[in-house]
């Protein structure tokens, strides 16, 4: 069947007195449809609306409509299981259209933000990191009313690290705020009691009574609960983080140090209007004075003693002297050294390394002759002054079968 703008065209070509064969030639039809249409055997198409078919579920809009003004919570799921009780033979499809148009909207719910005084609270949380040179982890803390971000680097995310840090970003801040806000971390908090409350660890209370803050944690999978970390986080990655070129650790922290100094801290915050660091001027007064005695925790692990002399603790070996009688030995670490025992007698200190894959050799436990080639390293200031690390020749399996009798 032609279209009626075909129709029209045919009777304009007639009336100009074309012949039927050279209509049909230009129309690209058959010469039999031009003379049909030329002698009134067919007439002109007629267009109109079609008739609307009944759907499979207009007879259950009205009970959908009642049912979602009675109960708006009720789920797509449910509402097909009773139509189907009722009769209906159509797909979920259908259902799932019109429940999009006739649910009544959701109300948006209203976030109230949550300010605090001046010295009130600081936000904690760890952040997972994938770098060329391994998976790492940033430990960022915020004051919560002047929004100083500090922010530093780790190859471990467990207790002695959290405690190492938080030392450092108090001693940073030139304060203790009153409260410390945690996620629910696992080494932070070890669990929860009947009523709900987290129970904290021994020894981050401990930390906690030392310093002077009560520490919270926030509610569980309510990450808006503790919003400025989380924000600070997605910042770091951001502005920081991506596209960044770092060789090691060591490389990172310095960065990081450099971008909070003159990026981050002294950037016009949205929400306050005016600078983190111009801030903390003022919250430093509000700030509760660090005690004069450093804190000593109590971590204490077990370790046995390798072949060569050494033992191994967060990813480094550390040097025992020769002769010891026992190869099960004791690891106390402190936030800034690391203590051999051997019983209750301390046999070995060396300064705690927090960086990962290093030997380090105290001189005075070998002899010069059981020395290898040592590598210090480089920084300003080095913790491991008259400490050695070695580097470990690295060979592949195949070279022991060349050599095997």
């Amino acid at each position: 069947m032609l279209h009626k703008e075909e129709w029209i065209v045919i009777q304009h070509y007639l009336d100009q007195g074309w012949n039927q064969a050279a209509i049909a030639r230009t129309l690209g039809v058959s010469r039999r449809t031009i003379y049909r249409y030329a002698h009134g055997r067919k007439r002109p198409p007629r267009y109109g609306p079609r008739p609307i078919q009944p759907g499979k579920l207009d007879l259950f809009k009205p009970y959908l409509r009642q049912r979602l003004q009675d109960l708006p919570q009720l789920t797509g799921t449910r509402l097909f299981r009773e139509i189907c009780a009722l009769g209906y033979t159509g797909q979920k499809s259908i259902l799932w259209e019109f429940l999009r148009t006739c649910r009544p909207p959701s109300p948006v719910p209203i976030v109230e933000r949550f300010e605090v005084a001046p010295g009130q609270q600081a936000q904690v949380d760890f952040a997972f990191f994938r770098t060329p040179f391994g998976p790492i982890f940033a430990l960022l803390v915020v004051l919560s009313w002047s929004r100083l971000l500090w922010a530093q680097f780790f190859h471990h995310q467990d207790l002695l690290t959290l405690l190492a840090g938080l030392h450092r970003v108090l001693v940073s801040f030139g304060g203790v705020p009153r409260t410390l806000l945690f996620d629910r971390m696992r080494t932070a908090v070890s669990g929860q009691d009947a009523a709900g409350q987290p129970i904290f660890g021994p020894e981050l209370l401990r930390f906690a009574h030392h310093y002077g803050f009560h520490p919270q944690a926030c509610r569980p999978y309510r990450a808006c609960t503790k919003g400025r970390v989380e924000r600070a986080i997605s910042y770091l990655r951001q502005d920081f983080f991506y596209g960044r070129t770092v060789h090691n650790l060591a490389d990172l922290n310095n960065q990081c140090r450099q971008w909070l100094a003159e990026v981050a801290n002294r950037r016009i915050h949205a929400i306050t209007g005016e600078a983190p660091q111009a801030r903390w001027e003022t919250e430093r007064d509000h700030l509760s004075t660090l005690p004069s005695t450093p804190f000593v925790p109590l971590v204490t692990v077990g370790r046995r003693l390798s072949r060569d002399g050494y033992l191994s603790y967060n990813g480094n070996e550390y040097s025992v002297p020769a002769g010891i009688g026992t190869r099960q030995l004791e690891v106390r670490a402190t936030l800034e050294r690391l203590e051999v025992f051997q019983g209750e007698v301390s046999i070995a200190s060396h300064p705690l390394c927090w960086e990962k894959g290093l030997r380090l050799l105290d001189p005075a436990h070998r002899s010069r002759k059981d020395m290898r080639t040592a590598i210090v390293p480089s920084s300003d200031v080095d913790p491991w002054a008259g400490w050695e690390t070695i580097e470990v020749e690295r060979r592949p399996l195949a070279f022991y079968d060349l050599v095997r009798p």
